[in-house]
């Protein structure tokens, strides 16, 4: 039930975040180039990392306490993603002036296919992996 769970999570959040990013790239990436364009971390990104660690928190919850077989393929990817939100935030300067360009691409709306792509892999995995 705990990774199962966790997919659902997962697949919502990447399947949310990239429909609207995909119905209304102007208006999301706008704001995201506001973001980026501060020098000092803006409070409002703060909350994913929080969020995330929470997350990876229930998943090493699971891992440890109610295994599952391929509950790796949940835990993983998280611990990767704890990791690196957590750097950003101590990078703030670089991960920033990387990730102006990012946005700032035409191309952008490639990653948020990719995003499409991998929530309806972790959707995939909880209902059939780990569905009961």
């Amino acid at each position: 039930m705990w990774f199962q769970a966790l997919s659902f999570v997962i697949a919502a959040a990447l399947l949310v975040k990239a429909a609207v990013a995909l119905t209304n790239p102007s208006r999301f990436y706008a704001a995201r180039q506001r973001q980026y364009a501060s020098t000092s971390l803006p409070p409002s990104l703060m909350v994913p990392p929080a969020v995330i660690l929470c997350v990876t928190s229930v998943a090493w919850y699971a891992t440890l306490l109610h295994y599952r077989p391929w509950g790796w393929l949940v835990t993983a990817p998280l611990t990767l993603l704890c990791g690196i939100s957590l750097d950003n935030l101590v990078r703030w300067r670089q991960h920033r002036q990387a990730m102006s360009r990012v946005v700032a691409h035409p191309r952008v709306w490639v990653v948020d296919c990719l995003l499409l792509v991998l929530g309806a892999g972790f959707a995939a995995l909880g209902l059939f992996v780990y569905g009961d």
